[in-house]
């Protein structure tokens, strides 16, 4: 019998209970075990459904098919990398790489993590289940990341006399926050309703919240894990909680003690043993080629981000530059209007006997004006027109490239979308003035074309 003494991470202590709140738990110790019927369970599609292991004697134990053809995704180190949640999705929408297996094995080697990265493998696990089993295989885990293994249909530890094997829920810290115990406490209604049969979880949690008490784990007669303050005679049982101490962690060796895993020598390719299937057969390369296809596909998304960043600063370069020429074609455009003094000279008038009036050259001489006019006040128009689409342009790509997913996980990036963004505020800032400038060379165009046929004189 095991003491185990270390102190639980208080980030760990919440992800526990959000974790619990989504999977079902067992029969607890200080309850007289009460016969239940064995839950519909989803087989795998390739033969009959044969009884669970036999190593089990678990009536809530998951039923496996006697062919299982799987595939293996590694979970290692730092809980955080996408890749391994996008590749269970995979499984999920039963994409062709994944339509040849009816098993997935799990491989957990864990040195850390956060909670929101935890909980969404914990979902995703949880959803693949409804589909097809899960196996884990356990190596070792830490943080929050050590409730995983535990939401696998199946947990195995192989050669788990070995060292280091060992699942731990961050030790070195203590639960002597009150906030966080009663965060814990406030979802154990919702833990308890959906604890259809796997009750020693909730002892575990109740420890965690009372390390006054003591917490023991041990396998019952039905094969079942089970849980209480103290364990009954004659049986093999793990120690977690002193009486003052929170509960911490289990080497391999007490996980299968505990009846929470299967122990088995060797490799993976073992496994099938233990489970009592008559077929356990890999399908090579199956999870590589799904890693293999999100990494190709997060490559490229990468790539399309960093080419739609450089863009949007090269849009924001392109919208300054054509509104300093505005500025200036707009000034060289007043000063060709043909109404202005300087061009009053050249309207030559006689009289025709009804009074004066232009003659045919101060009429030409009006609209040889007048065309220089239009073809100033275009320019202008079209400055304006441009500037305001490469601004749009900016402003675009910068709205997309902050809800992107390389904004989300890659802090860098986002900073160089948010000064993409300062640059495109600043450039909007003067939109009011460019519109006033767009509407002065629409009215003045509209006017000279009104007019082309008739001199007018003055401002």
């Amino acid at each position: 019998m095991t003491v185990m003494t270390n102190l639980i991470n208080p980030l760990a202590v919440s992800f526990l209970a959000f974790a619990l709140c989504l999977q079902p738990q067992s029969s607890s110790a200080q309850t007289p075990a009460v016969a239940t019927p064995t839950p519909e369970q989803i087989a795998a599609s390739d033969g009959p459904t044969d009884s669970v292991p036999p190593t089990s004697k678990c009536p809530r134990d998951r039923r496996l098919a006697s062919n299982l053809r799987y595939a293996i995704l590694p979970i290692k180190g730092e809980i955080g990398d996408s890749t391994v949640t996008e590749a269970l999705d995979v499984f999920i929408k039963g994409s062709p790489a994944s339509r040849s297996v009816n098993a997935l094995v799990l491989q957990f080697d864990v040195t850390g993590g956060n909670q929101p990265d935890t909980a969404a493998l914990a979902d995703q696990i949880i959803k693949i289940r409804k589909i097809m089993p899960v196996i884990g295989v356990f190596g070792s885990a830490q943080g929050p990341g050590a409730v995983l293994p535990v939401l696998c249909d199946y947990l195995i530890v192989l050669n788990p006399t070995a060292d280091g094997v060992v699942m731990d829920w961050a030790p070195g810290s203590d639960l002597s926050d009150a906030n966080i115990a009663e965060q814990i406490r406030s979802n154990l209604s919702t833990i308890t309703a959906r604890a259809s049969d796997r009750r020693y979880l909730k002892a575990v949690l109740n420890g965690l919240l009372d390390p006054t008490v003591d917490l023991f784990l041990w396998k019952g007669s039905d094969g079942c894990p089970e849980a209480g303050d103290s364990a009954p005679a004659g049986v093999d049982a793990v120690q977690l909680s002193s009486g003052k101490d929170s509960a911490t962690g289990m080497t391999g060796a007490q996980l299968i003690t505990a009846g929470i895993a299967l122990g088995v020598q060797g490799g993976i390719d073992q496994v099938g043993l233990a489970l009592g299937v008559k077929t356990w057969q890999v399908q090579t390369g199956v999870g590589e080629k799904i890693l293999q296809e999100i990494q190709t596909t997060k490559r490229k998304d990468y790539e399309k981000s960093h080419f739609a960043l450089k863009d949007g600063f090269t849009a924001i370069k392109t919208a300054r530059n054509l509104t300093g020429a505005l500025i200036e074609a707009e000034s060289i455009a007043r000063e060709s209007d043909p109404r202005r003094q300087q061009f009053q000279g050249s309207y030559s008038r006689s009289w025709r006997g009804r009074g004066w009036s232009y003659s045919s050259g101060g009429t030409y001489s009006w609209r040889k004006n007048c065309d220089t006019a239009i073809d100033a006040w275009t320019v202008v128009l079209n400055l304006y027109r441009q500037a305001s689409d490469a601004t749009a342009y900016a402003q675009k790509a910068a709205t997309e490239l902050a809800a992107s997913p390389q904004a989300k996980r890659n802090p860098e990036f986002q900073s160089d979308v948010a000064a993409l963004q300062a640059e495109v505020d600043a450039l909007m800032t003067q939109g009011g003035m460019l519109t006033i400038k767009g509407q002065n060379a629409e009215r003045s165009l509209q006017w000279l074309r009104a007019n082309y046929n008739q001199p007018v004189t003055g401002q």
